[in-house]
């Protein structure tokens, strides 16, 4: 076991002692009072004792340095107030302040040392007849141990003060000690939410996350994605753009950002937050489909028209190039063809490409199906002239939808549909079979 360090602040001097002391010799006070005071502490303990009285210490720098330190870690903490020493006075405060107990102040005279308010403790009297050494030692002994079993406040200052005091190191532990457990509990919510498909319960769990460990800018980031989801943009946008502060490097929030963005209308942010993932990874396909709805979005809304078309084309052929299978970007692809077609040649490929991709959409649909590829296929379907069919899969395909997501994947859907019919050059039986997706479109939204 550690030993117990038990402290003494005295005066250094006769002088210090000052003239109503009876025993004046420090060295004598020390040898006969302070070292049988350790050894019967020892005894009585059953733990080794270490006397340390600060006259004695041998340490560069000032005084003060030591004293205080002694003050705030020495479990005994004595105090001879013999004189009414100014420093042991200061000592005796210092102590008081930090530490509970265990503190006792000692005196040859209470009548003359025990000044102010240190009038309201129990000062233990001393002196060197034998009777009255021997009832001091006593007395003081009984005190430390009673103090040390019971955890007694003996402090004048901290007795009914709710208050801890503890070493800086400790405090610094303890504080990395709670980080380490509030990111240990944000990586079991985090984990619990995203286990689920529940909207509300995983919004729930990211808020808790972010209440737990607000650094965490993946929490931002899926909060965000999911709130995007569910129509409510404005939260989205904060809390992604939230995330993109945290970990601006990390391409996937600048592009749900973007998405986000593009949501609320504010297309000329999202092109630039979706660039900003493009340009920070250019193998995602799904960033550069997203670049090219916002470009298809904005050739709707701005004069210049066929230069965001361009745009947008160009993007869907980036997502196209690195995923040749993938249905969207391909859809998208064709609906641009659609478009941009100005000739009679230039329009009779766009017809066919488009019926062309009703066999790598059946085939998507037959692996791997989601409600928005089921969109996509029933367009297929209305260009290769069955409508019935085109009508059959959209139905399926809204009803896939979580219900708080299908209005506006309604409302999204019917966009593109309205600038196919608007180029006035589709034929009849494509023209129907888009007019009746585009009525299922408008019961849904």
């Amino acid at each position: 076991m550690k030993p117990l360090t038990l402290f003494v602040a005295m005066p250094g001097s006769r002088a210090s002692l000052g003239a109503h002391a009876t025993w004046t010799d420090p060295d004598d006070i020390r040898k006969y009072f302070y070292e049988p005071l350790a050894t019967r502490l020892s005894s009585r303990l059953g733990r080794e004792v270490e006397l340390v009285i600060e006259k004695d210490r041998d340490a560069a720098g000032p005084i003060h340095d030591t004293m205080f330190e002694a003050a705030m870690t020495a479990e005994v903490y004595l105090a001879d107030l013999t004189g009414a020493n100014p420093n042991v006075y200061l000592e005796l405060g210092v102590r008081w302040a930090l530490r509970d107990n265990v503190t006792v102040p000692v005196c040859q005279d209470v009548s003359q040392d025990v000044k102010f308010n240190v009038l309201a403790g129990r000062t233990i009297p001393y002196g060197q007849r034998p009777a009255e050494l021997e009832a001091a030692l006593d007395k003081i002994i009984r005190v430390i141990a009673n103090g040390l079993d019971s955890g007694h406040v003996d402090s004048l200052v901290r007795k009914g003060v709710h208050m801890v005091t503890l070493p800086r190191q400790e405090l610094d532990d303890l504080r990395r000690e709670v980080a380490r457990l509030q990111e240990a509990r944000g990586d079991d919510l985090f984990t619990a939410a995203m286990k689920t498909h529940a909207h509300q319960q995983r919004t729930d769990l990211l808020r808790q996350v972010i209440d737990v460990n607000p650094g965490r800018a993946d929490a931002y980031g899926e909060l965000g994605k999911a709130l995007s989801a569910a129509g409510q943009e404005a939260e989205a946008i904060t809390l992604l753009d939230t995330a993109t502060r945290i970990d601006p490097d990390r391409p996937e929030w600048w592009r749900e950002l973007g998405i986000a963005q593009s949501h609320s209308g504010d297309l000329d942010a999202a092109a630039r937050s979706l660039q900003k993932a493009v340009d920070l990874d250019s193998t995602n396909a799904g960033t550069y489909a997203s670049l090219g709805g916002v470009y298809r979005r904005k050739a709707r809304t701005t004069d210049h028209q066929l230069e965001n078309l361009r745009q947008a084309r160009d993007a869907y052929q980036g997502a196209s190039r690195i995923d040749k299978n993938d249905l969207y970007p391909l859809a998208n692809l064709r609906r641009l063809d659609v478009l941009l077609a100005d000739t009679r040649q230039s329009r009779e490929t766009a017809l066919a490409e488009f019926r062309k991709l009703r066999q790598l959409a059946e085939y998507v649909i037959a692996t791997e199906p989601t409600p928005w590829r089921r969109l996509d296929h029933a367009e297929t379907l209305a260009f290769d002239g069955d409508p019935d069919a085109a009508v059959a899969a959209v139905r399926q395909g809204l009803s896939e939808f979580e219900p708080e997501h299908r209005r506006r994947s309604a409302r999204t859907a019917m966009e593109p549909l309205r600038d196919m019919l608007a180029t006035g050059w589709l034929p009849d039986d494509v023209v129907k079979g888009l007019q009746a997706l585009l009525t299922e479109y408008e019961a849904a939204s």
